[in-house]
């Protein structure tokens, strides 16, 4: 019975089975109408092995929050303990969205009317949260492999991306439960024009920096570490809408558009999922 295991739930349920694997990320990993995870553990190409998977984090969540004195590094830590790691074959991290929207997507403050996408970011400013991103993320990942160091072969550490949103203000609605907007406002608060085609530039600056310049050397540079990139996946077109529900978290079929164009390729490569026999 494939099973997303929350931080307290026990492991002896007879009918659901030990998790394979530890996902430690933000809503992409949590969002309660579908998420990246939901997706994968009940695709069809995914192996058996693999299809109950221990869960750490929260909507919301930071990079920083998973390590040092974070409010979620405790947790990370429990489970990376022996009587618990031995049983992971795989770790999947998400995170560096939030992290983005606190220091208001690296912009500068109101400038000139004219200025282009490249213009409007704060080099300073966007250099400095990649600093601290990396940081968080190499602490995190050394965790992981120092507590998987007696392994004959270091499991696959899955890093992934976002693709490119659209900073349209729509925020999560689930009965009484609201979050966002969190693009949109802080492209307002830094006098960003309201014009979708120069915000939707700079969301796709924001998105390749966090790509480019953080996840793929980072797992270039770290042995088992294996990127996902998720960019260029869903359309920005006027049926976007079909495929992201809000501003951060696409629909069940942009996740399952991702997983399969994205996520699938590398799952193949190290045994998470199976290719269809001919």
């Amino acid at each position: 019975m494939p099973h997303i295991y929350k931080p307290e739930e026990r492991w002896d349920n007879a009918d659901i089975g030990y998790p394979s694997a530890l996902a430690i990320g933000d809503s992409w990993f949590w969002y309660v109408n579908n998420n990246i995870l939901g997706t994968m553990i009940h695709h069809r190409a995914l192996s058996d092995d693999y299809r109950n998977i221990q869960l750490v984090g929260y909507n919301g969540a930071r990079l920083k929050d998973y390590v040092g004195e974070g409010k979620y590094a405790d947790t990370v830590e429990h489970f990376l303990r022996p009587g618990f790691v031995e049983g992971f074959a795989a770790f999947f991290i998400s995170g560096a969205g939030n992290d983005a929207v606190d220091v208001g997507l690296a912009l500068h403050g109101h400038c000139r009317p004219g200025t282009d996408a490249e213009g409007w970011i704060d080099e300073d400013g966007m250099d400095d949260m990649l600093f601290r991103l990396r940081q968080s993320l190499t602490r995190l990942i050394a965790g992981i492999r120092f507590a998987k160091r007696d392994s004959a072969s270091p499991p696959p550490i899955f890093v992934h991306g976002y693709d490119y949103p659209v900073p349209d203000g729509r925020g999560f609605e689930f009965g009484l439960i609201h979050a966002g907007p969190w693009l949109a406002p802080a492209l307002d608060a830094h006098g960003v024009p309201d014009d979708i085609v120069l915000r939707n530039a700079i969301v796709t600056i924001l998105i390749d920096r966090l790509n480019d310049d953080l996840l793929a050397p980072l797992a270039a540079a770290t042995p088992g570490v294996v990127y996902i990139d998720s960019r260029g996946v869903l359309p920005r077109d006027g049926t976007y809408r079909d495929y992201w529900a809000n501003e951060m978290h696409p629909t069940n079929l942009g996740f399952r558009r991702i997983f399969e164009q994205t996520w699938l390729p590398r799952l193949y490569e190290h045994g998470v999922a199976l290719r269809p026999t001919p």
